[in-house]
């Protein structure tokens, strides 16, 4: 998939959502390249499932880009891994080890949580026309209290800091490969980068905690998992992690 990233980037001292500001521009703009917003800080950062996303003011890289994919819809969840390996190949620039894949589009150091991701689409007919690619991590920030999983940085986890300008250039650039690479070789890192992948682990699945097995993501984006008798794959809120 070719996109065009470019260096078109609006930053804001504080917004509601950087998310909501990348919608709002598409819909009141003829969008022809990519746009970047970016913040010190969100009265109203959103993750997936309506969480909300904790980040201390000006410790964290908050952004969203505008982007125009032209791609079928049955394609979309390529933005998600795209996004996802994209994070991950910051982390590793800066050194970061032990990281992963949390399906849907969570990235993980270990089992604490340093970024997430939430992708909006607008549709016309079978294509998506526009995206936003909404994307939390964290940099500097040292504690954390809102996560329902525990959270790090890469601060906590190099004890370095960052200048979050930098971090934001270093991941415009690594998400400019990721889009440029094949769907196919996008795929298989993001597979072999897959949280508890191949690992027993506890779910719970319509309010009953079971143990399976994650074996893979098929190509629409639902997580397959090995239960005891059979393989089922599971929509996003279908299975919630206990692991």
């Amino acid at each position: 998939m070719k996109v065009e990233f470019t260096n078109n980037i609006i930053h804001f001292k504080e917004v509601e959502s950087t998310n909501l500001l990348a919608l709002n521009f598409i819909k009141e703009n003829d969008l022809q390249s990519s746009v970047v917003f970016t913040a010190d800080f969100q009265n109203f950062g959103r993750g997936q499932q309506s969480a909300k996303w904790e980040s201390e003011r000006g410790k964290n890289l908050l952004i969203s880009i505008a982007i125009m994919p032209k791609m079928l819809i049955q394609c979309q969840f390529e933005l998600s891994v795209n996004t996802s390996l994209a994070i991950l190949d910051v982390l590793q620039y800066y050194n970061i080890k032990n990281t992963s894949i949390k399906w849907p589009n969570d990235i993980v150091v270990n089992s604490a949580k340093i970024s997430g991701i939430l992708i909006e689409n607008k549709l016309r007919k079978d294509k998506i026309i526009h995206s936003v690619l909404g994307i939390g991590l964290n940099v500097n920030q040292i504690e954390f209290k809102l996560f329902n999983r525990i959270a790090t940085s890469i601060k906590l986890e190099s004890n370095s800091t960052f200048l979050i300008d930098e971090v934001r250039d270093v991941l415009l650039e690594k998400l400019k490969i990721r889009f440029s690479n094949s769907s196919e070789e996008n795929r298989e890192n993001y597979l072999d980068k897959l949280y508890l992948k191949d690992r027993v682990a506890a779910f719970k699945v319509k309010g009953v905690i079971v143990n399976g097995i994650i074996k893979s993501v098929t190509s629409e984006g639902f997580l397959v998992v090995m239960l005891e008798r059979e393989i089922r794959q599971f929509k996003m809120r279908e299975i919630i992690y206990l692991s």
